[in-house]
């Protein structure tokens, strides 16, 4: 019969802080790139409706394209480190996934939540 050690009650209370607080920065992280997503479709609805026919003033445009190859910039490399997220996640969850295959289930609690 395989012996198992008790969780302490200490390291169970910092599993559930870090788990809220990855939750909380994964709500964050969820509105910010609604309000990117958002504000990159307002940004293209309005250069795509721009009247260019009559001309522009070439140090304007030259600094708008400047501004926008740095925010597309900037978005790319958040959408790498998004591909690196999504990997760290499949990972936490076969962690997740692989302790409880090796955990014995159904003990006694030592959490201090109601029952």
């Amino acid at each position: 019969m395989k012996q198992y050690k008790m969780v302490k009650p200490s390291q169970t209370a910092r599993l559930k802080t870090k788990l809220e607080e990855l939750e909380k920065a994964t709500d964050e992280m969820e509105r910010s790139q609604k309000v990117v997503q958002t504000l990159a479709n307002e940004a293209d609805q309005y250069m795509t409706s721009l009247d260019f026919e009559e001309g522009y003033c070439k140090e304007c445009f030259s600094q708008f394209t400047k501004k926008l190859k740095h925010i597309c910039g900037r978005i790319d490399k958040t959408a790498e480190r998004s591909d690196d997220l999504m990997d760290q996640a499949d990972d936490l969850f076969l962690d997740m996934k692989e302790y409880i295959s090796e955990t014995e289930v159904g003990v006694p609690c030592q959490g201090g939540h109601a029952k």
